[in-house]
């Protein structure tokens, strides 16, 4: 009997990445990750981003800046692709490393190809799924376009199990797009998780200068309406009423006057504090030091500061749907109502301070379990996943 032939590697991937005036961090940093995984498992990595050409005239996110950008993504770009495909080595796996970049499966149909999808939001979004925000027509016409695209790929990997549950309704239930491949922390997050157990107000003093005897919760998040950012606010003054002392880290954009009327907020704008633009070491800092990270989204593509929080040795507060609650490691503060609900807000208060409450060793213990747990996603599983997703694409067969 003849040995059975070893399964075909990936030599190459092309990773092809986002519109650099499209100013995406959290995908060049997706990106930068598995390109470093990838090499570290001696795979050769070319990352092709889609150049800017017609986009240096003025290409943005918004307004005739965007329209420019739509010639540079959908004109141009498939004639340098179509190059590029023919000078790739034996045995290359393409991948496009965010879903927005669907609709450029129909260009590389005849060659092994990989799609990693982040979130379906905006598509639910135009599909007229998600009611909070309704796009434009031609936000609409797009995100049909990159609906298209991935319903034409070979293989889609989704980075959470809510995500994936969407790719299951609106690409569909083949196998072949219902792999879940969670994305990795950065490696700085995971060496803190590695690291033993530190005093966890050891730095608050430093950046927020607090008395002894004050503590603070935190959250970390951008102004989009599935952030559900007011609902920080209604926590805060809830906990603040049994807490004199504790104050509110925000990481992000400053409230409107607006929301901190309606959150019973005017009277604690002393311990309402702000940061943006900070390095993640002053990030790891804050997280130490925190009580909890309040993160009540309705809906999320991942939810990396959960795990970074956890990472961290902070405790998380969350809602019990996907993905935040298989990222929280600490089943009771994955509060088990929807965020809709009338009560739900009064019952993460409740969660966050019972949490606040607990004893100093049953803190140690719980900050133990979320930093082994955050642990666990590195980047290289991570790489060596995608590599075992490549191989199925070159041996069809095997799978």
């Amino acid at each position: 009997m003849m040995p059975a032939s070893r399964p075909t590697s990936p030599q190459h991937v092309l990773l092809l990445s986002n519109y650099p005036p499209d100013k995406q961090f959290s995908m060049r940093r997706f990106t930068e990750q598995l390109a470093d995984g990838l090499r570290q498992l001696n795979i050769s990595v070319e990352i092709s981003p889609v150049p800017t050409v017609i986009g240096k005239l003025g290409a943005k996110g918004t307004g005739l800046g965007k329209w420019i950008g739509y010639i540079d993504k959908y004109l141009l770009f498939p004639f340098i692709l179509k190059r590029k495909l023919r000078q790739l080595p034996g045995n290359s796996i393409i991948h496009i490393i965010d879903h927005s970049n669907a609709p450029y499966s129909k260009w590389i149909q005849r060659y092994p190809h990989v799609v990693t999808c982040h979130d379906l939001l905006a598509i639910r979004c135009a599909l007229g799924e998600i009611p909070q925000h309704e796009p434009r027509w031609t936000g609409k016409q797009q995100q049909a376009m990159i609906l298209r695209g991935l319903k034409s790929s070979q293989c889609i990997a989704s980075v959470s199990l809510a995500t994936q549950q969407d790719v299951t309704h609106l690409v569909g239930a083949d196998p072949k797009w219902q792999h879940h491949i969670p994305n990795a922390l950065d490696e700085s997050f995971i060496k803190e998780a590695n690291k033993k157990s530190v005093d966890a107000h050891g730095n608050s003093k430093r950046l927020l200068q607090l008395p002894d005897g004050n503590r603070y919760i935190m959250h970390i998040g951008g102004e989009k309406w599935y952030k559900n950012r007011k609902a920080v606010l209604h926590v805060f003054a809830k906990l603040a009423a049994k807490d004199s002392n504790l104050h509110l880290v925000i990481v992000g954009p400053k409230f409107s006057t607006e929301a901190l009327n309606e959150n019973a907020c005017t009277d604690l704008l002393t311990r309402i504090h702000y940061f943006s633009g900070i390095a993640d070491e002053q990030l790891r800092e804050l997280y130490r030091a925190a009580e909890l990270l309040i993160f009540p989204s309705y809906i999320e593509g991942f939810g990396w500061p959960i795990l970074e929080a956890q990472a961290c040795g902070c405790a998380v507060a969350t809602f019990s749907v996907e993905p935040m609650r298989s990222l929280n490691a600490i089943e009771e503060l994955a509060v088990g109502e929807e965020p809709q609900a009338s009560t739900a807000l009064d019952n993460l208060a409740a969660a966050s301070w019972r949490y606040m409450e607990t004893r100093d060793a049953s803190k140690t213990e719980q900050r133990k379990q979320m930093k082994h747990f955050a642990a666990q996603y590195t980047n290289e599983a991570s790489a060596k996943a995608y590599v075992q997703l490549y191989q199925q694409q070159l041996n069809p067969g095997s799978k």
